[in-house]
């Protein structure tokens, strides 16, 4: 109706009084309220409207000012209507986006209510349980045989695995949104080696797997996070461990490089199909290898994010003639005592 009357004012007036342009308030509401196609259809006509003017009612075309006018207001009405429609475009993407951006955040914090909560439930059986098998284990409930006693410990360490896959699941998500928080300090790593392998060691004797250490000399200290860093050497080994099978060899070895320290860590396993030598330190990736074991598949995700923190680089190989190896690298404390004060403020960077 808009679209009538402003045509019925233009046609009933002397060409050269040009109220063409009032067409733009009915396009604008086209655009903004109805159909595109409706607004192009409209922008057509208005512009064929504008034109005929030129001919009907009157014949203008020997007025070469009021033809160059009507020519001018056809190609404003045209140029106006495109960019009208260019911004209402854009304001409309862009509150669809901020309209996707509020469900994401809703969703990631609905998922982090879900996991604050999940891990509460979860810690505080397990907690309350691994204390009451402390106390069977001590004697407090009465004596026990040796083998109510071993069966106690492995219930014990089978506890203490599932607090730390609960843990590996807040830390996970605490990285993504926070970042890695490093605490810096001198690390011995060949003591820090050793102090982990002597908490696995019971893991490996049930197996009958030998562990084998090389260190063929003490290397420089480094500087990073001993909990964190700890918290690498355990994941690591624990992998190996998983794969290697029964009565087989893990080698853990330690070497100085310029300017930085080599420890890899070796099994005999089935190795890992090289297509998957990336996309295992990705967050809950699992393959469908040989080498799948129940998990998390946060282990490695989490290994690489704390090297990456300590601007180190982690890896895995496969080696001949059976078996894989993970290796990772730590700069080393220069000789002048710098503490590498770049670990002491995280980038703010997503390491996935």
């Amino acid at each position: 109706m808009a679209f009538c009357v402003i045509a019925l004012l233009d046609f009933t007036t002397p060409p050269a009084y040009i109220l063409a342009y009032l067409y733009l308030i009915p396009i604008l509401i086209s655009v903004s309220f109805l159909n595109p196609r409706i607004a192009k259809l409209m922008l057509v006509l208005a512009i064929f409207a504008t034109l005929l003017n030129l001919v009907f009612p009157r014949n203008v075309l020997n007025y070469p000012a009021v033809v160059t006018s009507r020519l001018l207001a056809a190609l404003a009405i045209f140029i106006s209507a495109f960019f009208m429609v260019r911004y209402i475009r854009y304001h409309q993407q862009l509150k669809t986006q901020e309209h996707l951006l509020l469900i994401e955040r809703n969703m990631a914090q609905m998922r982090e209510d879900f996991i604050a909560t999940l891990t509460h439930d979860l810690k505080t059986p397990l907690i309350g349980g691994q204390q009451t098998l402390t106390y069977m284990r001590d004697g407090q409930f009465g004596p026990l045989t040796p083998e109510q006693t071993e069966v106690i410990e492995a219930l014990l360490r089978s506890h203490q695995r599932q607090l730390d896959l609960v843990q590996s699941l807040v830390s996970s998500y605490r990285i993504d949104n926070m970042g890695m928080n490093i605490e810096p300090a001198l690390i011995d790593m060949d003591e820090l080696i050793a102090d982990s392998l002597t908490e696995i060691q019971y893991l490996a004797l049930e197996r009958g797997i030998s562990i084998h250490y090389l260190c063929s000399q003490t290397p420089p200290s480094i500087q990073g996070d001993p909990f964190q860093l700890k918290r690498v050497l355990s994941n690591l080994l624990h992998n190996a461990l998983n794969y290697a099978p029964a009565f087989t060899e893990l080698q853990v070895k330690l070497t100085e490089q310029p300017g930085q320290i080599l420890v890899t860590i070796s099994d005999q396993g089935p190795g890992i199909p090289p297509d998957d030598l990336e996309k295992v330190f990705l967050r809950f990736y699992r393959s469908g290898d040989a080498r799948q074991v129940v998990s998390t598949g946060l282990g490695l995700y989490l290994s690489r994010q704390i090297i990456l923190a300590h601007r180190g680089a982690i890896w895995a190989e496969n080696v001949a003639p059976t078996g894989c190896q993970f290796s990772f690298t730590l700069p080393t404390v220069p000789e002048n005592g710098s503490t590498g004060a770049g670990l002491e403020k995280q980038e703010e960077a997503n390491l996935t």
